[in-house]
């Protein structure tokens, strides 16, 4: 019986309009990328609607470019296209990656977006105590299989009000790590009031790597990001100055972490290069989450949203034709999963290899879901409870496995945050789905800068991304 082929699954992304030059192909199985001619797209226009094609009696010179569409993956056995659906991970077989551990819930701050209900999660205020911390940190260590390297992260609430077990888990993490001939990565995600010098000191002697939360210029930072009990006193200069005594006490600038309300997204560009002047190493913009619906956006706002990506994804290609990086790290890490090739069989992490401790030992699915009953998968008495785990995320990917498997993005997205998807789907009552359009345009604007920079094989801008994917 004759073999027959068809295309595998792929997206064509022609050039802008009015543009010359090629075009790219993204196939959605392999997140792989080629440039084409116009030639080979009238081929694969050809050929696209074929059910099945027989190689035998394709003309010479279409024969050619389906040969190299083979090679590529891009065209496959059309058996290959009824082959069963991918098993489920199970969650016992990957051993622990990172831990977050939820020093302390509470917090100086009322950001006015916050997701974790002013940093207690719903709960009582609370911290946790350094021998909790020293015991979760051990754990991270003993669970983490035959992984080199395992990550703790310090995050709250605003952790550094609980220094005591920042320093307990740093100090029991580091000694079980030695024992065990593992590497111990150490973060922390602080809002930057409290960089007191007995703070500064542990951060610089342990070279913890920090990330700083700041919204842009003091207008949009204080009016998101008061301190508590104040009528609204904004926190801007005092994290300005706590940014600067950082970076003099450790010689290493910090990450900033950006958070905008939607009535804030037209104003992307401004926010980006405020916060890089202020001198952080790279600047992570993140929407708001719809921790209510007050903060679902409008078309219109959404549409400022791609703009100002849009508009740093062209300042990033005109800085990489000068030889230099643009620290905006939303799409470094989108460029940097192109360069890799990288495909994601799940969102993220989340149970698998990656958990969140509360103030009380007891493991949530993730950080975002902590103080919420039904993401609780353990306890640091009992261990992970991997049976959960399966349970929450086979329920959260359920409802979209139809619309995720012929998506041509599924390679680059998986489904979402599992977090965004219960609060607009569960908690909000939206149709399912709701961000998917965004993320699909936000990764083709991916992949048209990263076509505009693989052109040349030995940019060094490429060289970059490919260290970052490594890291």
């Amino acid at each position: 019986m004759t073999q027959t082929w068809t295309l595998a699954d792929h997206r064509v992304f022609a050039p802008p309009a009015g543009a010359e030059g090629e075009a790219l192909l993204f196939g959605a199985d392999q997140a792989s990328l080629f440039a084409i001619d116009r030639a080979t797209r009238e081929v694969i226009d050809r050929w696209r609607q074929r059910g099945a094609i027989d190689l035998d009696e394709v003309p010479l010179p279409d024969r050619e470019v389906l040969d190299a569409l083979a090679e590529a993956q891009l065209l496959v056995p059309s058996a290959w296209l009824r082959k069963s659906p991918r098993p489920a991970i199970d969650p016992a077989t990957v051993p622990l990656a990172t831990l977050v551990l939820e020093a302390a819930q509470a917090c100086n701050l009322r950001c006015t977006y916050c997701y974790a209900g002013g940093g207690s999660y719903g709960g009582e205020a609370r911290v946790m105590r350094p021998e909790l911390a020293a015991r979760a940190a051990r754990h991270l260590v003993e669970a983490s299989g035959d992984r080199e390297s395992v990550t703790l992260v310090l995050f709250g609430g605003e952790p550094l009000l609980n220094l005591p077990a920042l320093k307990a888990a740093v100090l029991e993490g580091e000694a079980a790590a030695a024992e065990r001939g593992k590497k111990l990565v150490v973060s922390i995600t602080t809002n930057g009031t409290r960089f007191t010098p007995e703070a500064l000191d542990f951060l610089a002697e342990h070279r913890i790597g920090v990330s700083v939360s700041i919204d842009g210029p003091p207008d949009l930072h204080d009016a998101n990001r008061p301190y508590v009990g104040t009528h609204g006193r904004g926190s801007y200069a005092d994290v300005v100055d706590g940014v600067a005594r950082l970076r003099e006490r450790t010689g290493r600038p910090p990450a900033a972490r950006v958070t905008l309300n939607p009535d804030q997204w037209a104003r992307i560009p401004e926010v980006f290069e405020h916060v890089l002047g202020l001198g952080f190493l790279e600047v992570g913009i993140a929407p708001t989450s719809p921790v209510s619906a007050k903060l679902l956006p409008t078309p219109e706002q959404d549409e400022a949203l791609l703009a100002g990506f849009s508009s740093l994804a062209q300042r990033f290609v005109a800085e990489a034709e000068r030889g230099r990086v643009l620290p905006f790290s939303n799409l470094l890490d989108l460029l940097a999963k192109l360069h890799l090739g990288q495909v994601k069989a799940v969102p993220c992490g989340a149970g698998l290899g990656y958990v969140a401790m509360d103030a009380e030992g007891a493991f949530f699915l993730c950080h975002r879901f902590a103080g919420n009953g039904k993401f609780r998968i353990g306890d640091l008495d009992a261990g992970i409870d991997h049976a959960k785990v399966r349970a929450c995320l086979d329920e959260q990917a359920a409802p979209r496995e139809d619309a995720c498997s012929s998506c041509w993005a599924r390679s680059l997205c998986a489904g979402g945050c599992h977090y965004e998807n219960h609060q607009r789907e569960s908690e909000l009552g939206l149709p399912q789905g709701g961000s998917c359009h965004f993320i699909r345009r936000w990764i083709e604007l991916g992949i048209r800068t990263y076509g505009a920079l693989r052109a040349d094989p030995d940019h060094p801008v490429l060289a970059f991304l490919g260290r970052r994917a490594d890291g």
